[in-house]
């Protein structure tokens, strides 16, 4: 199945979030809608949030609220890492994971494995205001395969792991499991650090305990922060920071790293990276019983 710039009238493009719960866009262009060896992809021309990008159903990204998303995965780790050099992006497709990892000057080179190679072809054409240009940025290697396979190759390689995955099912389900987490761990240099989208705590807290508890038992340091994307279930969002070095004992460096980096940014702020540390009662219990899960 293949579709190529088909319109309909009062057309929309809408997720199931959960049994009771559906969110939808109204569209005004169909750009590409195919299904290609791992997922189902589809691009989309919306009323209010611009381009939008789905796999397999699942609402991925809109070109207004991206930075929302990219910047809290981003910045709290590389900002946390006092000289981030080699950084993986294993998905993000999009490009805007790496958008963000390019603007840090001390980066030399950002590798991107994504298994779907179509995500990057799509993205590259119809997303230019996402990636900007990062996917061919000469800094940037593109591996395309599965992130898995890919990492346990390239011992202590990298400052700094980003996992732009989807949700935990599909191609993003092996990107959750503690032998992914132990290969992530493995290809860290000393001091190295992973950041992670871990799901929605108001509506999947299991997503988020699971994470917790496997980089738990494989890392010292593991802690959880918050930001808002519209585009996402509930729209709280959780991500997970964890490695060698505790991301807590940098705190007092963040602000200062991001002026001297040159770093501008629509949502993240450095005053935002410490509140988003801050959890709900809910969530705080949440992470608890997840960290003594690991230690049973």
């Amino acid at each position: 199945m293949s579709t190529e710039g088909s319109r309909r009238s009062d057309d929309w493009l809408c997720e199931q979030q959960t049994e009771g719960i559906r969110y939808c866009l109204r569209v005004k262009d169909r750009l590409v809608h195919r299904r290609t060896a791992f997922q189902e992809l589809e691009l989309a021309e919306t009323d209010d949030l611009g381009r939008v990008l789905t796999l397999d159903g699942k609402l991925m990204l809109s070109e207004r609220d991206e930075p929302f998303y990219h910047e809290m995965l981003v910045h709290p780790a590389l900002l946390t890492h006092p000289q981030p050099e080699r950084v993986l992006v294993v998905g993000g497709g999009d490009g805007g994971t790496l958008r963000e990892v390019l603007v840090h000057p001390s980066v030399t080179q950002a590798v991107l494995a994504e298994i779907d190679g179509e995500v990057i072809d799509a993205c590259r054409a119809y997303m230019p205001a996402v990636h900007r240009g990062a996917l061919d940025d000469p800094r940037v290697a593109i591996h395309v395969g599965p992130g898995e396979t890919f990492l346990p190759d390239h011992p202590q390689a990298f400052d700094v792991i980003l996992v732009d995955s989807t949700d935990p099912i599909g191609p993003g389900e092996a990107l959750f499991a503690e032998g992914f987490f132990r290969s992530c761990m493995r290809a860290l240099k000393p001091g190295g650090l992973i950041a992670l989208q871990a799901g929605t705590p108001y509506l999947w807290p299991e997503e988020l305990g699971s994470v917790v508890t496997r980089l738990a038992r494989l890392l010292p340091h593991v802690h959880v922060y918050l930001g808002f994307v519209p585009l996402y279930p509930s729209g709280m969002w959780a991500y997970v920071l964890a490695g060698l070095r505790d991301p807590q004992g940098e705190l007092t460096q963040v602000a200062g790293r991001y002026i001297e980096r040159g770093l501008r940014t629509h949502y993240y702020t450095p005053e935002l990276h410490r509140g988003a540390l801050c959890l709900p009662r809910f969530v705080e219990e949440l992470v608890a019983q997840a960290l003594e899960q690991a230690r049973r």
